[in-house]
């Protein structure tokens, strides 16, 4: 089953499955780069697992195309972004434990490539095909990845599953968005279960912002969103998120975040909080937020992201209600004015910018009567 690997892949996957024959190693391309791979759907991110250390795997990799390295000591994993724009994961044979519902999983390696499958989210990534020289390509699909993918159809491996992660939750509506898949009757079953104990409530508010900036990412996002709507999971980001139809006009998950921010109105500053962002993406967000709650022109130039955000946000906006305010502070302190009266002055010509009312520099002067 060679073919199901796309041939724009065959080189590099090829050598990489030579080199860790060279080191006894044996070695699969797995998840979701396989149901990408049998899809037909171009991806940049591969996972690969070796029955053995990969360490060398990863320093042969960035030696043969270029890229860095970063490992991730706890799970045995090495992400390698390639200077080719691919980014691999590449792992060892594992199987996992879960302390309780929701715990974080302890990690035992394993040589067993069927068992490595097992610990996974759905049937349709629980997919490998082999990648060493004499057997490249060859399929090794359990739990029926291939069978499920054709009928459409997302399926967990056991029935604990949406207990012991349940960000899977999120994630299985994600793939039934992008894909225009259904839950089989059994997961959707379970889902439910887990749904009702509300299970999203077990992971951390870091794992679950995580998620839901992928979900963000979707490119069927509406029907990523209808899904959770359906399941009444849109509580579990914040309690009055909506669906705002301006999300499919903006596709980076951060300007989407930063439309949602604007659209709680006064609780966005609280809701961007809970998700823990960076301390910049944070601020930039929380420019918008301000914008958008003042109805003002902002004194300084807004970046583009920021004008995306809001174009999206107030989409009649005039042209130049993004500013900046073409009347700064100095030039009213030029013309003799101080104290307070400078912000409430800047404040009318702000609003009136906004409006449309005003363009120039001008206009804002002869509107003060100065």
């Amino acid at each position: 089953m060679s073919e199901i690997i796309p041939e724009k892949y065959h080189d590099l996957l090829l050598s990489i499955g030579a080199y860790a024959q060279k080191l006894g190693l044996r070695a699969w391309v797995v998840g979701g780069a396989v149901r990408d791979f049998y899809l037909g759907r171009d991806t940049v991110d591969i996972d690969l697992t070796f029955d053995g250390t990969q360490e060398s795997v990863a320093n042969f990799c960035i030696k043969m195309w270029g890229g860095t390295k970063r490992k991730f000591s706890k799970f045995g994993v090495y992400k390698v972004n390639l200077d080719n724009g691919l980014h691999l994961d590449l792992a060892r044979l594992r199987h996992e434990t879960y302390a309780f519902p929701g715990a974080l999983p302890e990690v035992f390696f394993t040589k067993d490539v069927k068992q490595d499958l097992f610990r996974r989210d759905f049937t349709v990534n629980a997919w490998a095909l082999s990648i060493l020289p004499e057997s490249f390509g060859k399929s090794v699909d359990p739990y029926g990845a291939k069978k499920d993918i054709d009928a459409g159809l997302v399926r967990v491996l056991h029935e604990k599953s949406f207990l012991d992660d349940p960000t899977r939750m999120l994630r299985g509506l994600r793939f039934a968005g992008r894909f225009g898949w259904k839950a089989a009757p059994k997961t959707k079953q379970l889902f439910l279960e887990a749904d009702r104990e509300q299970a999203l409530l077990l992971i951390s508010r870091e794992r679950f912002s995580q998620e839901f900036l992928k979900v963000l990412a979707e490119e069927k996002i509406k029907a990523v969103f209808n899904y959770l709507i359906e399941f009444d999971l849109l509580k579990f980001a914040w309690p009055s998120l909506t669906w705002h139809a301006g999300l499919t006009k903006l596709s980076a998950p951060e300007e989407r975040l930063g439309l949602l921010v604007c659209a709680l109105g006064e609780n966005g500053d609280e809701f961007l909080h809970s998700l823990h962002p960076s301390k910049e993406l944070s601020r930039v967000i929380k420019e918008i937020s301000r914008v958008a709650e003042e109805h003002l022109t902002p004194l300084i130039a807004l970046s583009d992201f920021q004008r995306r955000v809001l174009n999206t946000f107030f989409p009649k906006l005039p042209p130049q209600a993004l500013g900046p305010c073409v009347l700064r502070g100095q030039d009213l302190k030029d013309l003799g004015v101080y104290g307070r009266s400078i912000s409430n002055l800047l404040v009318t010509v702000r609003k009136a910018q906004w409006e449309g009312k005003i363009t120039t520099r001008e206009e804002a002067l002869k509107l003060l009567h100065l």
